[in-house]
């Protein structure tokens, strides 16, 4: 499926842009043509990294609360979602919900219009929306996912936080040598270029580079523009992506860390879908689009095959290595009982305890290092710098 952006005129004489999600340039126009609309053009829309931009995560969870209260007041979907599009301020959000609301006045089901935009929604919503009208409670399974998108909101915060103060110490540390490296080096290389005898080697060298430095700054910043546009082009393919991944995989205590998140993640989702009446082997094909490791969608290919032959789901995920033996003997014994979904929350909630643990490590552990290593960089240069001090006599008979 691809966005098209189309422009049509309504049926009181305006001329307006409205994207549509379509297969094809064909079906794009037949939409909105079945709509009511006259259609002068349609192009394919591009962007620049070739994905369509996610609504943001907050936003999506104020937008699920509303729908979920709405749907417990007894307000029917379509009502519902015509009263929810008064309140996004997000224009984007609001098209999308507004050509939802265009497929449900054409028969499509809510899962069905929501799928449409998938690149838009976490990738497990539209099974969620799925499982949901299939079983005839939606507003439980929509409660399930509002408490479990919570959850990994606040998961994720948590993550993300657990970084920030290691990210300023080095931030701090580079200001730091760039100041010394811009400002400091160079007078004292006016200041030791009067004396005109030969300076120790690591002084010299510390000189050098700071004055190449100095004398190639707009070579420089064009570098590195470039490189982070590269790397960020690389790591949205699918190869920067696995390769990314496999870095983070070997990488002291990230590797824990990532392993945690991941498979705590795969947990809830998993009991999510399965307590909503979603069949086990479609459960996981869904968790293989939405899991935030591409190397465990890759693996969970095989696990499908495994399941669909007759292996227990435990079972399946040990060639994973995601896993610890605790949270798959949980899975085992869940499987065994009839309580798979119970099972899988609690094999998350034991996760998610060793993951704050491991975040509180981050911050106790690698800050210091941080600091270390910054400060012998620090100490390195200003040492090669003032090292021509201590032979001040030699230099200047």
């Amino acid at each position: 499926m691809a966005r098209y952006v189309c422009r049509i005129g309504t049926s009181s004489g305006e001329v307006l842009e409205k994207e549509v999600t379509a297969s094809s340039k064909h079906e794009a126009i037949s939409k909105l043509k079945s709509s009511g609309y006259h259609v002068f053009d349609a192009k394919k829309k591009f962007t620049f990294w070739g994905k369509a931009k996610k609504i943001p995560e907050k936003q999506f969870l104020v937008f699920n609360q509303e729908f979920l209260a709405l749907i417990k007041a007894g307000i029917p979907i379509f009502n519902g979602l015509n009263l929810l599009i008064k309140r996004i301020e997000n224009r984007k959000f609001k098209s999308i919900i507004e050509e939802i609301i265009e497929s449900i006045k054409e028969g499509k089901s809510l899962a069905e219009a929501f799928r449409e935009f998938g690149d838009y929604f976490p990738s497990i919503y539209p099974g969620i929306l799925f499982a949901g009208e299939k079983s005839g409670d939606l507003a439980g399974v929509l409660e399930n996912y509002l408490n479990y998108q919570k959850l990994m909101y606040s998961t994720r915060k948590k993550v993300k936080s657990a970084f920030v103060y290691p990210a300023f110490l080095v931030f701090v540390a580079a200001l730091a040598i760039g100041i010394i490296v811009y400002v400091v080096l160079p007078r004292f290389a006016d200041f030791y270029q009067g004396f005109g005898a030969q300076l120790p080697f690591v002084t010299r060298l510390v000189v050098a580079i700071s004055k190449w430095i100095a004398q190639n700054i707009v070579l420089e910043v064009v570098v590195f523009l470039i490189s982070i546009a590269s790397l960020k082009y690389f790591l949205g393919t699918e190869k920067g992506r696995i390769a990314y991944e496999r870095f983070l995989l070997r990488v002291p205590l990230i590797k824990d860390i990532w392993r945690k998140y991941v498979s705590s993640q795969f947990s809830r989702t998993l009991s999510i879908l399965l307590d909503g009446g979603t069949p086990a082997v479609q459960a996981l094909e869904t968790l293989s689009f939405s899991s935030p490791s591409k190397i465990l969608s890759m693996n969970l290919e095989k696990s499908i095959k495994m399941v669909r032959d007759g292996k227990q789901l435990s079972e399946s995920l040990k060639h994973s290595k995601f896993f610890d033996p605790i949270s798959l003997d949980m899975m085992k014994i869940g499987e065994e009982t009839g309580s798979l979904g119970t099972m899988l929350r609690n094999s998350a909630e034991f996760e998610e305890e060793e993951l704050t643990s491991l975040l509180n490590n981050i911050t106790s552990l690698v800050a210091p290092i941080v600091l270390l290593l910054m400060g012998a960089i620090i100490a390195f240069i200003l040492i090669s710098m003032y090292l021509p001090l201590f032979e001040v006599s030699d230099i200047i008979s």
